[in-house]
Protein backbone atom coordinates (compact mmCIF):
# COMPACT_ATOMS: atom_id res chain seq x y z
CA UNK A 1 0.00 0.00 0.00
CA UNK A 2 1.70 3.25 -0.87
CA UNK A 3 2.29 5.80 2.08
CA UNK A 4 0.03 8.45 0.46
CA UNK A 5 -3.06 6.25 0.47
CA UNK A 6 -4.76 5.35 3.80
CA UNK A 7 -7.08 2.81 3.67
CA UNK A 8 -10.64 2.71 6.42
CA UNK A 9 -13.33 0.17 6.94
CA UNK A 10 -17.04 1.84 6.20
CA UNK A 11 -19.55 0.13 8.40
CA UNK A 12 -23.07 0.29 7.49
CA UNK A 13 -26.34 -1.07 9.45
CA UNK A 14 -29.30 0.88 8.23
CA UNK A 15 -32.77 1.04 8.18
CA UNK A 16 -33.69 -2.10 6.50
CA UNK A 17 -32.34 -4.17 9.38
CA UNK A 18 -31.21 -6.49 7.14
CA UNK A 19 -27.44 -6.98 8.29
CA UNK A 20 -23.93 -4.83 7.79
CA UNK A 21 -22.66 -3.33 4.63
CA UNK A 22 -18.49 -3.56 5.25
CA UNK A 23 -16.81 -1.80 2.35
CA UNK A 24 -12.74 -1.49 2.36
CA UNK A 25 -11.66 1.50 0.88
CA UNK A 26 -8.49 3.10 -0.14
CA UNK A 27 -8.37 7.18 -0.11
CA UNK A 28 -5.89 9.07 -1.92
CA UNK A 29 -7.54 12.64 -0.89
CA UNK A 30 -11.11 13.82 0.17
CA UNK A 31 -12.55 12.86 -3.55
CA UNK A 32 -10.37 10.77 -4.94
CA UNK A 33 -11.29 7.09 -3.65
CA UNK A 34 -10.83 3.45 -4.49
CA UNK A 35 -13.20 0.66 -3.66
CA UNK A 36 -10.78 -2.85 -2.56
CA UNK A 37 -13.33 -5.00 -0.85
CA UNK A 38 -17.25 -5.50 0.22
CA UNK A 39 -18.65 -7.77 2.61
CA UNK A 40 -22.18 -7.63 3.42
CA UNK A 41 -23.02 -10.15 6.76
CA UNK A 42 -26.64 -10.65 7.31
CA UNK A 43 -28.21 -10.22 10.95
CA UNK A 44 -29.46 -13.26 13.08
CA UNK A 45 -33.02 -13.16 13.39
CA UNK A 46 -33.09 -13.08 17.11
CA UNK A 47 -31.06 -9.58 16.43
CA UNK A 48 -32.99 -8.50 13.72
CA UNK A 49 -35.84 -9.11 16.32
CA UNK A 50 -34.23 -6.99 19.23
CA UNK A 51 -33.33 -3.72 16.87
CA UNK A 52 -36.43 -3.49 15.59
CA UNK A 53 -38.40 -4.47 19.19
CA UNK A 54 -36.14 -1.61 20.37
CA UNK A 55 -36.97 1.27 17.34
CA UNK A 56 -39.96 0.42 18.18
CA UNK A 57 -40.08 0.55 22.06
CA UNK A 58 -37.89 3.37 22.37
CA UNK A 59 -39.86 5.36 25.15
CA UNK A 60 -37.37 5.45 27.68
CA UNK A 61 -34.05 5.67 25.73
CA UNK A 62 -32.02 8.87 26.05
CA UNK A 63 -28.82 7.36 26.10
CA UNK A 64 -26.86 4.46 23.87
CA UNK A 65 -25.74 2.80 26.97
CA UNK A 66 -29.79 2.50 28.01
CA UNK A 67 -29.64 -0.85 25.35
CA UNK A 68 -27.94 -3.79 25.61
CA UNK A 69 -27.81 -3.96 22.25
CA UNK A 70 -24.98 -0.77 22.13
CA UNK A 71 -22.52 -3.95 23.29
CA UNK A 72 -23.83 -6.56 21.61
CA UNK A 73 -23.86 -4.82 18.25
CA UNK A 74 -20.14 -4.20 18.45
CA UNK A 75 -18.85 -7.62 18.70
CA UNK A 76 -21.39 -7.91 15.39
CA UNK A 77 -19.69 -5.05 13.50
CA UNK A 78 -15.93 -6.25 14.80
CA UNK A 79 -16.59 -9.74 13.51
CA UNK A 80 -17.64 -8.31 10.31
CA UNK A 81 -14.69 -6.35 9.96
CA UNK A 82 -12.37 -9.24 10.56
CA UNK A 83 -14.15 -11.29 7.80
CA UNK A 84 -13.69 -8.61 5.44
CA UNK A 85 -10.09 -8.07 6.28
CA UNK A 86 -9.91 -11.74 5.72
CA UNK A 87 -11.50 -11.92 2.48
CA UNK A 88 -9.50 -8.79 1.57
CA UNK A 89 -5.59 -10.58 2.40
CA UNK A 90 -4.87 -7.08 4.58
CA UNK A 91 -4.05 -7.09 7.72
CA UNK A 92 -5.14 -5.07 11.10
CA UNK A 93 -1.96 -3.13 10.75
CA UNK A 94 -2.32 -1.67 7.59
CA UNK A 95 -5.77 -0.01 7.97
CA UNK A 96 -6.12 3.67 9.88
CA UNK A 97 -9.22 3.29 10.98
CA UNK A 98 -12.75 1.37 10.92
CA UNK A 99 -16.14 4.23 10.53
CA UNK A 100 -19.31 2.84 11.88
CA UNK A 101 -22.78 4.45 11.43
CA UNK A 102 -24.26 1.95 14.35
CA UNK A 103 -27.51 1.18 14.14
CA UNK A 104 -30.56 3.84 14.69
CA UNK A 105 -33.55 3.17 17.15
CA UNK A 106 -33.94 6.65 18.13
CA UNK A 107 -33.52 10.03 16.55
CA UNK A 108 -34.72 13.62 18.15
CA UNK A 109 -33.27 16.30 16.28
CA UNK A 110 -36.10 18.19 17.71
CA UNK A 111 -36.00 17.32 21.56
CA UNK A 112 -33.74 20.15 23.87
CA UNK A 113 -31.10 19.08 24.16
CA UNK A 114 -31.59 17.04 20.30
CA UNK A 115 -30.44 13.58 19.98
CA UNK A 116 -29.95 10.38 18.08
CA UNK A 117 -29.02 7.05 19.47
CA UNK A 118 -26.69 5.18 17.08
CA UNK A 119 -25.59 1.59 19.05
CA UNK A 120 -22.58 0.04 18.70
CA UNK A 121 -20.00 1.38 20.89
CA UNK A 122 -17.16 2.84 19.23
CA UNK A 123 -14.85 1.99 22.24
CA UNK A 124 -15.53 -2.14 22.68
CA UNK A 125 -15.01 -2.23 18.53
CA UNK A 126 -12.15 -0.41 18.65
CA UNK A 127 -10.81 -3.01 21.85
CA UNK A 128 -12.12 -6.28 19.67
CA UNK A 129 -10.01 -5.24 16.23
CA UNK A 130 -7.32 -3.40 17.54
CA UNK A 131 -8.48 -0.72 14.74
CA UNK A 132 -9.18 3.28 15.85
CA UNK A 133 -12.94 3.63 15.55
CA UNK A 134 -14.73 6.49 14.42
CA UNK A 135 -18.92 6.49 14.82
CA UNK A 136 -21.65 8.67 16.15
CA UNK A 137 -21.48 11.06 13.41
CA UNK A 138 -24.47 12.97 14.02
CA UNK A 139 -23.88 14.79 17.09
CA UNK A 140 -21.45 17.32 16.23
CA UNK A 141 -24.10 18.96 13.44
CA UNK A 142 -26.93 18.35 16.43
CA UNK A 143 -24.86 20.91 18.51
CA UNK A 144 -24.09 23.14 16.02
CA UNK A 145 -28.05 23.20 15.67
CA UNK A 146 -28.67 20.93 12.87
CA UNK A 147 -30.61 17.45 11.86
CA UNK A 148 -28.25 15.41 12.41
CA UNK A 149 -29.09 13.81 8.87
CA UNK A 150 -28.84 12.96 6.33
CA UNK A 151 -24.86 12.64 6.30
CA UNK A 152 -24.84 10.92 2.98
CA UNK A 153 -25.24 14.41 0.59
CA UNK A 154 -21.61 15.55 1.98
CA UNK A 155 -20.14 11.91 1.12
CA UNK A 156 -22.27 12.59 -2.40
CA UNK A 157 -21.18 16.13 -3.42
CA UNK A 158 -17.58 15.55 -2.76
CA UNK A 159 -17.94 12.59 -5.30
CA UNK A 160 -20.49 13.35 -7.90
CA UNK A 161 -20.73 16.81 -7.45
CA UNK A 162 -19.58 17.02 -11.00
CA UNK A 163 -22.98 16.46 -12.63
CA UNK A 164 -24.64 19.44 -11.84
CA UNK A 165 -28.21 19.35 -10.74
CA UNK A 166 -28.91 15.34 -10.62
CA UNK A 167 -30.25 13.74 -7.70
CA UNK A 168 -28.92 10.76 -5.89
CA UNK A 169 -31.62 8.66 -4.75
CA UNK A 170 -31.18 6.62 -1.36
CA UNK A 171 -33.64 3.84 -1.02
CA UNK A 172 -32.69 2.00 2.11
CA UNK A 173 -34.92 1.79 5.00
CA UNK A 174 -35.91 5.11 5.06
CA UNK A 175 -35.45 6.94 1.75
CA UNK A 176 -33.35 9.92 1.13
CA UNK A 177 -32.38 12.76 -1.84
CA UNK A 178 -29.37 14.72 -2.20
CA UNK A 179 -29.66 17.78 -5.03
CA UNK A 180 -26.60 18.43 -6.63
CA UNK A 181 -27.73 21.92 -6.98
CA UNK A 182 -26.43 25.01 -5.66
CA UNK A 183 -26.31 25.03 -2.21
CA UNK A 184 -26.72 21.35 -2.38
CA UNK A 185 -29.95 19.89 -0.44
CA UNK A 186 -30.85 16.36 0.57
CA UNK A 187 -33.58 15.21 3.36
CA UNK A 188 -35.39 12.04 3.98
CA UNK A 189 -38.49 11.92 2.03
CA UNK A 190 -39.90 9.29 4.18
CA UNK A 191 -40.11 5.40 4.56
CA UNK A 192 -38.03 3.62 1.70
CA UNK A 193 -38.45 -0.51 2.21
CA UNK A 194 -39.00 -0.63 5.86
CA UNK A 195 -42.60 -0.78 5.92
CA UNK A 196 -42.24 -3.10 3.19
CA UNK A 197 -40.36 -5.29 4.78
CA UNK A 198 -42.00 -5.52 8.24
CA UNK A 199 -45.24 -6.32 6.65
CA UNK A 200 -43.94 -8.90 4.64
CA UNK A 201 -41.78 -10.61 7.51
CA UNK A 202 -45.56 -10.02 9.56
CA UNK A 203 -47.51 -11.88 7.25
CA UNK A 204 -45.43 -14.23 5.33
CA UNK A 205 -42.68 -14.95 7.72
CA UNK A 206 -40.13 -13.29 5.00
CA UNK A 207 -37.35 -10.65 5.43
CA UNK A 208 -38.29 -8.94 2.39
CA UNK A 209 -40.26 -9.00 -0.47
CA UNK A 210 -38.06 -10.33 -3.33
CA UNK A 211 -38.35 -8.12 -6.79
CA UNK A 212 -41.37 -6.58 -4.94
CA UNK A 213 -43.87 -10.27 -6.62
CA UNK A 214 -46.09 -10.32 -3.93
CA UNK A 215 -46.93 -6.48 -3.89
CA UNK A 216 -47.08 -7.27 -7.59
CA UNK A 217 -50.14 -9.21 -7.26
CA UNK A 218 -51.99 -6.41 -5.26
CA UNK A 219 -53.82 -3.47 -5.96
CA UNK A 220 -53.60 -0.28 -4.34
CA UNK A 221 -56.32 0.79 -1.94
CA UNK A 222 -57.00 4.19 -2.34
CA UNK A 223 -58.94 4.92 0.84
CA UNK A 224 -55.70 3.70 2.89
CA UNK A 225 -52.90 5.42 0.52
CA UNK A 226 -54.80 8.38 0.95
CA UNK A 227 -54.38 7.92 5.02
CA UNK A 228 -51.14 7.20 4.86
CA UNK A 229 -49.96 10.21 2.62
CA UNK A 230 -51.49 12.88 4.74
CA UNK A 231 -49.07 12.04 6.96
CA UNK A 232 -47.73 15.60 7.67
CA UNK A 233 -43.81 14.88 7.83
CA UNK A 234 -44.35 14.28 3.94
CA UNK A 235 -46.17 18.37 3.90
CA UNK A 236 -43.49 19.39 6.17
CA UNK A 237 -40.70 21.72 4.85
CA UNK A 238 -36.68 20.61 4.63
CA UNK A 239 -34.22 20.58 6.32
CA UNK A 240 -35.55 17.27 7.76
CA UNK A 241 -34.89 13.92 8.70
CA UNK A 242 -36.76 10.82 10.05
CA UNK A 243 -36.36 7.32 11.00
CA UNK A 244 -37.77 3.71 11.60
CA UNK A 245 -39.08 4.56 14.94
CA UNK A 246 -41.73 7.07 13.47
CA UNK A 247 -41.97 4.84 10.01
CA UNK A 248 -42.93 1.43 11.57
CA UNK A 249 -45.89 -1.06 11.55
CA UNK A 250 -47.29 0.75 14.26
CA UNK A 251 -47.69 4.22 12.24
CA UNK A 252 -49.78 1.64 9.69
CA UNK A 253 -52.55 0.94 12.47
CA UNK A 254 -52.24 3.62 14.11
CA UNK A 255 -53.19 6.06 10.82
CA UNK A 256 -55.94 2.93 9.36
CA UNK A 257 -57.13 0.70 12.80
CA UNK A 258 -58.93 -0.87 9.96
CA UNK A 259 -56.10 -2.25 8.20
CA UNK A 260 -57.40 -6.10 8.61
CA UNK A 261 -60.31 -6.09 6.49
CA UNK A 262 -58.23 -5.73 3.69
CA UNK A 263 -56.34 -8.42 2.18
CA UNK A 264 -52.78 -8.53 3.50
CA UNK A 265 -51.40 -8.50 -0.72
CA UNK A 266 -53.02 -5.09 -1.33
CA UNK A 267 -51.98 -3.67 2.16
CA UNK A 268 -48.61 -4.46 0.54
CA UNK A 269 -48.85 -2.89 -2.90
CA UNK A 270 -50.17 0.40 -0.95
CA UNK A 271 -47.23 0.60 0.71
CA UNK A 272 -44.89 0.87 -2.56
CA UNK A 273 -47.12 2.95 -3.67
CA UNK A 274 -46.71 5.28 -0.35
CA UNK A 275 -42.82 4.91 -0.48
CA UNK A 276 -42.90 6.12 -4.35
CA UNK A 277 -45.41 9.25 -4.30
CA UNK A 278 -43.48 10.51 -1.44
CA UNK A 279 -40.32 10.42 -2.97
CA UNK A 280 -41.83 11.86 -5.82
CA UNK A 281 -43.39 14.68 -4.36
CA UNK A 282 -40.21 15.50 -2.52
CA UNK A 283 -38.18 15.34 -5.86
CA UNK A 284 -41.00 17.04 -8.13
CA UNK A 285 -41.19 20.25 -5.12
CA UNK A 286 -37.60 20.70 -5.79
CA UNK A 287 -38.30 22.04 -9.26
CA UNK A 288 -35.53 20.34 -11.30
CA UNK A 289 -35.64 21.19 -15.19
CA UNK A 290 -36.74 18.29 -17.17
CA UNK A 291 -32.90 16.93 -18.29
CA UNK A 292 -32.50 16.07 -14.70
CA UNK A 293 -30.58 12.59 -14.07
CA UNK A 294 -31.81 10.69 -11.28
CA UNK A 295 -29.59 8.33 -9.84
CA UNK A 296 -30.50 5.55 -7.52
CA UNK A 297 -28.90 3.40 -4.44
CA UNK A 298 -29.84 0.82 -1.45
CA UNK A 299 -32.02 -2.00 -1.71
CA UNK A 300 -35.01 -0.16 -3.37
CA UNK A 301 -32.89 0.25 -6.65
CA UNK A 302 -33.66 -3.38 -7.02
CA UNK A 303 -37.24 -3.29 -6.76
CA UNK A 304 -38.95 -3.45 -10.15
CA UNK A 305 -42.08 -2.11 -8.97
CA UNK A 306 -40.35 0.91 -6.82
CA UNK A 307 -38.55 1.84 -10.41
CA UNK A 308 -40.99 1.41 -12.59
CA UNK A 309 -43.26 3.43 -10.45
CA UNK A 310 -40.41 6.23 -10.18
CA UNK A 311 -40.05 6.31 -14.17
CA UNK A 312 -44.08 6.98 -14.72
CA UNK A 313 -44.30 9.65 -12.21
CA UNK A 314 -40.61 11.42 -12.82
CA UNK A 315 -41.25 10.86 -16.80
CA UNK A 316 -39.14 13.54 -17.37
CA UNK A 317 -36.24 12.50 -15.76
CA UNK A 318 -33.57 10.11 -17.10
CA UNK A 319 -33.61 7.26 -14.17
CA UNK A 320 -30.77 4.98 -13.49
CA UNK A 321 -28.40 3.74 -10.68
CA UNK A 322 -24.95 4.75 -9.43
CA UNK A 323 -23.10 2.14 -10.91
CA UNK A 324 -23.55 4.10 -13.40
CA UNK A 325 -21.05 7.36 -11.52
CA UNK A 326 -18.21 4.06 -10.71
CA UNK A 327 -20.04 3.13 -7.19
CA UNK A 328 -22.14 0.06 -6.81
CA UNK A 329 -25.61 1.04 -5.46
CA UNK A 330 -25.30 -1.59 -2.93
CA UNK A 331 -22.46 -0.18 -1.57
CA UNK A 332 -22.82 3.85 -1.62
CA UNK A 333 -23.35 4.14 1.74
CA UNK A 334 -20.49 1.79 3.67
CA UNK A 335 -18.46 3.76 1.01
CA UNK A 336 -19.78 6.45 2.46
CA UNK A 337 -19.33 6.05 5.91
CA UNK A 338 -15.41 5.18 4.94
CA UNK A 339 -15.17 8.62 3.72
CA UNK A 340 -16.74 10.19 6.97
CA UNK A 341 -14.09 8.53 8.71
CA UNK A 342 -11.41 9.50 6.42
CA UNK A 343 -12.44 13.06 7.23
CA UNK A 344 -12.68 12.82 10.62
CA UNK A 345 -9.51 11.09 11.11
CA UNK A 346 -7.61 14.30 8.77
CA UNK A 347 -9.72 17.34 10.73
CA UNK A 348 -12.22 17.73 7.17
CA UNK A 349 -15.60 19.24 7.84
CA UNK A 350 -18.09 16.70 6.80
CA UNK A 351 -21.51 17.95 6.95
CA UNK A 352 -23.67 20.46 4.55
CA UNK A 353 -25.65 22.91 6.81
CA UNK A 354 -27.61 23.53 3.74
CA UNK A 355 -28.95 20.19 4.04
CA UNK A 356 -29.17 19.59 8.00
CA UNK A 357 -29.87 23.37 8.88
CA UNK A 358 -26.34 23.38 11.04
CA UNK A 359 -25.33 27.00 11.90
CA UNK A 360 -21.70 26.15 10.98
CA UNK A 361 -19.82 23.26 9.23
CA UNK A 362 -18.34 20.84 11.82
CA UNK A 363 -16.17 17.21 11.44
CA UNK A 364 -18.60 14.75 12.10
CA UNK A 365 -17.13 11.56 14.54
CA UNK A 366 -15.82 10.77 17.84
CA UNK A 367 -12.77 9.31 17.60
CA UNK A 368 -11.98 5.47 20.05
CA UNK A 369 -8.47 4.20 20.48
CA UNK A 370 -8.20 0.82 21.04
CA UNK A 371 -7.13 0.28 24.93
Amino acid sequence: MSKNKELFIGLMSGTSIDGIDAALVSFNSVNRLTVVETLFTEFSKKTRHEINHTAQNNSKLEHNEDSPLHYSLASIYASACKQLLAKANVSTVEVKGIANHGQTVKHEPGANPPYSLQLGDGQLLANLTGITTYSQFRQADLAAGGQGAPLMPAFHHAMFGKNENAIILNIGGIANITCLCKPVLGFDTGPGNVLLDQWIEQELGLEYDQDGNWAAKGEVNDELLSKLLNEPYFSKAYPKSTGTDCFNLNWLKDRYPSYRQLKNVDIQATLVQVTVNSICKSITEIGLPTNTSIFVCGGGAKNPLIMKGLRSQLSYASITTTDELGIPSDWVEAVGFAWLGYCCANGIYSNLPSVTGAKKEVVLGKIFTPN
